[in-house]
C-alpha cells in the first residue's frame, strides 16, 4: 500500500495547495506564520488560534507537525508572501512577519511576494519596536556592514520606518519575486545601499510596484531606476508618478531593460521620455497607460507649467519599435472638465492615432473615442477593441470597421465596446440628433446590425456606477463626493488594470435612468447637455417597455 508521505514533494505540494484560497494565504502574514518554525506550533509565541481562522489555514499549521516532510511541504506555503494592506494600527502583520525570518534565516528562502500597503484612511500611529524586536533587527542592520549609514538605519528603524523593515526582509529572501510597496512609507535609498553590497540583491525579483494616491503624486519614476533594470524584472507598475525626458535615467538604454509589461495609472510622462522608455525595453508585450476616472477623488491636479504628457500618436509611434511583440496597448487619458484651467495638458487626447496595420500580434486595444479617426487601420490580428470616454457620434466609425470586418480584414476581432458617460451620445447621428422618429434604442441596434455576417458582438456600455447600499432607493440624490466608480471586470485583464478600467456589471434599467439623470445633472457634465432651446431627443422614450436593454440583455455584462 502506497502512504501518502510516499508521494513525491511536488504531489504533496500541489495537494495541500488546494486547502487555502489566495485570500486566505494573505491571512498568513501575521503572528501566525511563527506557529509552523520547528515544527512545534507555539515554540516562539504564545498566541493561540483564532477562532475565525479559516479551517485551510490551522490545517497547514496541523501539517507542520505531522512530519518533517510534510513541514518542507506546507512551510513554503506558510511563508510564500507577506501581506499587510494597513488596515490595522501598528506594523501588524509586518512586525511579526520580519521577527520570523530573522529567527529562521532559512525561511527567508520561501518568500516570493512582499506587499505592504499601507492604508491612508487608517490612523499613521504606528507602535514602537519591542525591546527584543529592536535588538533582533538593530542586529542584522549591523551584520550588513553599512558603514556611515548604519546609525541612519537604526534612526530610523527606532521610528518603525517600513522602508527599512522592507528591505530587512528583502534581504533575507534570495527567491523574491515580487515587490508591492507604497510610495507614502517607502524609500529607495536603503535598498539602493543593499544593491551596492550584494550584486545578488533582488537578481529573482519579477514584479516591481509602486502604488501611490493624489496626495503622493509627482514622485520621480526615474528614482525606481535601479529595480527596471534588474535581470528579471518582467512586470513594471507605477501609480501617481511622473516621468520626464529631462531627467530620465541615463541607464536605460536603447534595448537594455527587461520589462515586458509596462502599466501607468494617473501617471504623467512626455513626449522624450514615452520614446526613450519604449526603445529601453527589449521586448514589450503589453502597455497601459491610464488616467481616466469619473470619480474625482482619482483625478490628479497638474501644476502650472508642467510639461505636457505625450499624445496618442506619440505613443502610437513610440510602441512601433514593439510592433512584433506588443500584445496590448491601453491608452486612456484624464477625463475632461469644463473649469479645467490649463486646457493646454487635454489636448493629448484628441491628436488622432496613426495605423496599427504593422503591429502583428496585437490582439487587445483599448483606446479613447477622440484619439481615433473616422476610418482606424487596426492589425489584422485584433480580437478586443475597446473604445473609451465617447461623447460623441460613432455613426461614421462604426460603419468602417464594420465594412473592414466584412472585407475579411479582422477575421479575429469578435468584441468591440463601447463606453460612455451618456450611453446616448455614441448613437447619435454627425451634428449630434437622433434622427427624427427614432429611439436610441432603434439606433443602437442599427450599429449591431452594420456586423450582421461577422463574429463581431458590439456593444454600447455605460460606465459602472456606485456601491449604493440599496439599490432599491432610487430617490438618492447623486453624491459629488462619491462620484462614479469603475471596475474593470474583462476576463484575463485585471492584472493590467486593477480597478481602474470601465466597468460591465449589470445596471438595472430604473438605476441605468438615475445614472443618465444625475450624470446630466452633474456641473462637471454639463458640456454634454444640449443647449437651452434645442429640440435634441431624450434618451428616454414613451415605451417603458422600450428599453435601452431590452434586445441586448448583456450590454452591460
Amino acid at each position: 500500500m502506497v502512504h501518502i508521505q510516499d508521494l513525491p514533494i511536488e504531489l504533496l505540494h500541489l495537494i495541500l495547495s488546494f486547502l487555502v484560497s489566495p485570500d486566505d494565504l494573505e491571512l498568513l502574514s501575521g503572528d501566525q506564520n511563527t506557529k509552523a518554525k520547528d515544527g512545534k506550533a507555539n515554540e516562539l509565541d504564545d498566541e493561540e488560534y483564532d477562532d475565525d481562522e479559516p479551517d485551510g489555514i490551522e490545517t497547514l499549521y496541523n501539517t507542520c507537525l505531522v512530519s518533517r516532510k510534510f513541514r518542507e511541504v506546507a512551510q513554503p506555503l506558510l511563508f510564500s508572501e507577506l501581506f499587510d494592506d494597513g488596515l490595522t494600527s501598528g506594523l501588524t502583520p509586518t512586525v511579526p512577519f520580519i521577527r520570523t525570518i530573522y529567527r529562521r534565516p532559512d525561511l527567508g528562502k520561501h518568500v516570493h511576494q512582499i506587499s505592504i500597503l499601507p492604508c491612508p484612511f487608517v490612523s499613521d500611529d504606528r507602535k514602537p519596536l519591542s525591546a527584543d524586536d529592536s535588538e533582533l533587527f538593530k542586529g542584522g542592520i549591523k551584520d550588513l556592514g553599512l558603514g556611515g549609514q548604519e546609525e541612519a538605519w537604526i534612526s530610523a528603524l527606532e521610528k518603525s520606518d517600513l522602508g527599512i523593515l522592507a528591505a530587512l526582509l528583502a534581504n533575507k529572501a534570495p527567491n523574491l519575486r515580487g515587490l508591492h510597496l507604497p510610495v507614502r512609507y517607502f524609500w529607495t535609498e536603503p535598498f539602493i545601499q543593499l544593491f551596492h553590497l550584494n550584486p545578488e540583491f533582488l537578481s529573482n525579483l519579477e514584479s516591481i510596484w509602486i502604488e501611490s494616491d493624489d496626495e503622493m503624486s509627482g514622485f520621480d519614476i526615474a528614482f525606481y531606476e535601479k529595480f527596471l533594470t534588474l535581470p528579471k524584472v518582467r512586470f513594471s507598475t507605477f501609480e501617481y508618478g511622473d516621468l520626464f525626458d529631462e531627467s530620465f535615467p541615463s541607464t536605460w538604454l536603447p534595448g537594455t531593460l527587461e520589462t515586458q509589461e509596462l502599466a501607468f495609472h494617473h501617471c504623467h510622462i512626455d513626449a522624450g521620455a514615452i520614446k526613450k522608455l519604449m526603445q529601453a525595453c527589449k521586448k514589450l508585450r503589453t502597455f497601459t497607460y491610464n488616467n481616466f476616472s469619473l470619480d474625482p477623488n482619482d483625478r490628479r491636479i497638474m501644476r502650472a507649467g508642467t510639461v505636457p504628457e505625450f499624445d496618442a500618436k506619440q505613443a502610437h509611434e513610440a510602441a512601433l519599435v514593439h510592433k512584433d511583440t506588443l500584445e496590448l496597448f491601453h491608452l486612456e487619458y484624464a477625463m475632461e472638465l469644463p473649469d479645467v484651467e490649463h486646457i493646454e495638458q487635454l489636448v493629448s487626447s484628441h491628436v488622432k492615432v496613426g495605423s496599427f496595420r504593422d503591429f502583428s500580434v496585437l490582439h487587445t486595444i483599448l483606446i479613447p473615442h477622440a484619439a481615433l479617426p473616422p476610418h482606424p487601420q487596426f492589425p489584422s490580428s485584433l480580437q478586443r477593441l475597446h473604445i473609451t470616454d465617447c461623447n460623441s457620434s460613432i455613426n461614421e466609425l462604426t460603419q468602417n470597421i464594420a465594412a473592414d470586418c466584412k472585407n475579411g480584414l479582422y477575421p479575429k476581432l469578435t468584441h468591440i465596446k463601447v463606453f460612455a458617460i451618456d450611453i446616448t451620445q455614441p448613437i447619435k447621428l454627425p451634428g449630434q440628433r437622433i434622427p427624427e422618429g427614432k429611439t436610441p434604442e432603434q439606433c443602437f441596434l442599427a450599429l449591431k446590425d452594420m456586423f450582421k455576417g461577422t463574429n463581431v458582438n458590439f456593444r454600447i456600455l455605460p460606465y459602472e456606477l456606485p456601491d449604493f447600499d440599496d439599490y432599491d432607493d432610487l430617490d438618492l440624490d447623486y453624491d459629488e463626493d462619491l462620484g462614479f466608480e469603475e471596475d474593470f471586470l474583462e476576463p484575463g485583464f485585471e492584472e493590467h488594470q486593477p480597478g481602474t478600467g470601465p466597468g460591465s456589471g449589470p445596471i438595472p434599467p430604473r438605476l441605468l435612468d438615475l445614472l443618465m439623470q444625475r450624470a446630466m445633472m452633474d456641473p462637471e457634465f454639463a458640456h454634454l447637455r444640449p443647449d437651452e432651446g434645442s429640440d435634441g431627443d431624450s434618451w428616454e422614450t414613451d415605451d417603458d417597455d422600450d428599453s435601452w436593454e431590452s434586445d441586448d440583455s448583456d450590454s452591460a455584462n
